[in-house]
């Protein structure tokens, strides 16, 4: 909730949004289902996702992958990396390397620099697999291509929603999985991007601080409560992945003279962040198309092996590397000082994720 002065300031920005890329995962053990993997049946090349960890984020990931193997005619398994980290991927790759049936592999790739994963996804490749990236990008020779947010854009949006609610500035603390994934650093930077200097703790330094969880769930809460207790003149909480929304919306709540004077920024819909956006807690997210992503990764995938040039130029037009699918801003009202074409209330958002037969995004 803003205090009247800033909703007053608020009220006379408007915030003109662009179409960009989508994408985050993160590892959860409430998360449902908490299942390691979901195939489908039928016929066509047998296609892997991996992803980065188990939030029920990835449940729409895996509605647009089988949405997709439906439709473009494949045989589609998603592998949830339970652990949420490094040496748990590492392992994922190593399964699927062993399936010499699995021609096609999407990766949300936990972290972007790290050399094991990227020598696991050049393995694979050296075995005649078609590899994508998927959510979280790797190093490029390590993949064909992209499919997902364009990570730094989104930080960006994230930032100047910051600025419309908060044009006074606020120092920023940052919550997250894990800081060196790519999806996090980019979001961060591309955030501190958008909202200024008014939003950075020092020149040099961005955030107050990175609070770093590990993907577990239960210590993302206890970070939100850390963060309370540590940094009391706090004027942004950021939560840069999905799970990390509610974590925040629901400690925040519990100190009413704090939450009228903190802006929560978040990223994606997790489920249960859907009633604190409704009820006012969390003020916007940076909503992403996980169902896009895996629908438009089957397609790429089944294109790549079956040599379809022209759909692959049609994904990939100019030689791109690169498929941008979309984010939308979600606000609690139309009231909200936040405006613009992809802005949305959480009705409307309530609204397309029923018709996706969907419960978070």
């Amino acid at each position: 909730m803003l205090t009247p002065v800033v909703r007053r300031a608020s009220c006379f920005l408007v915030l003109m949004l662009t179409s960009i890329g989508c994408g985050d995962g993160t590892s959860d053990a409430n998360s449902t289902p908490a299942r390691a993997a979901a195939a489908s049946g039928g016929t066509g090349p047998r296609l892997m996702f991996v992803s980065n960890g188990n939030s029920d984020w990835w449940n729409a990931v895996e509605k647009g992958m089988l949405d997709g193997a439906k439709e473009f005619g494949a045989q589609v398994e998603m592998r949830r990396n339970n652990a949420g980290d490094t040496a748990g991927q590492m392992g994922l790759l190593e399964d699927v390397l062993s399936l010499p049936d699995v021609q096609g592999v999407a990766v949300s790739v936990l972290e972007a620099d790290s050399p094991g994963i990227a020598d696991k996804m050049r393995e694979l490749q050296k075995a005649g697999k078609t590899v994508i990236a998927i959510d979280s990008d790797g190093q490029k020779d390590a993949r064909r291509a992209y499919v997902g947010t364009i990570n730094r854009k989104a930080g960006e949006v994230a930032g100047k929603v910051a600025r419309v609610l908060r044009p006074q500035g606020g120092k920023t603390v940052v919550f997250v999985g894990t800081a060196a994934a790519a999806n996090a650093r980019e979001r961060r930077e591309g955030f501190f991007e958008g909202a200024g200097d008014l939003f950075r703790e020092s020149a040099g330094k961005d955030a107050l601080e990175v609070l770093e969880d590990g993907t577990d769930p239960s210590k993302a809460q206890i970070n939100v409560q850390t963060a309370i207790s540590k940094y009391p003149d706090a004027g942004v909480f950021l939560g840069l992945w999905s799970y990390n929304a509610p974590r925040i919306a629901s400690e925040v709540a519990k100190f009413p003279d704090l939450r009228k004077k903190l802006t929560v920024v978040t990223f994606d819909l997790d489920e249960q962040a859907v009633d604190h956006v409704m009820k006012g807690d969390i003020d916007a997210t940076v909503c992403q198309n996980p169902y896009q992503m895996g629908y438009l990764g089957v397609r790429l995938l089944k294109a790549y092996i079956a040599n379809d040039k022209k759909t692959i130029d049609e994904m990939l037009p100019g030689g791109t590397d690169s498929i941008d699918t979309g984010v939308r801003v979600i606000v609690p009202t139309k009231d909200s000082p936040v405006k613009g074409e992809n802005v949305i209330d959480i009705k409307e958002m309530k609204t397309w994720l029923d018709s996706k037969g969907l419960k978070s995004t």
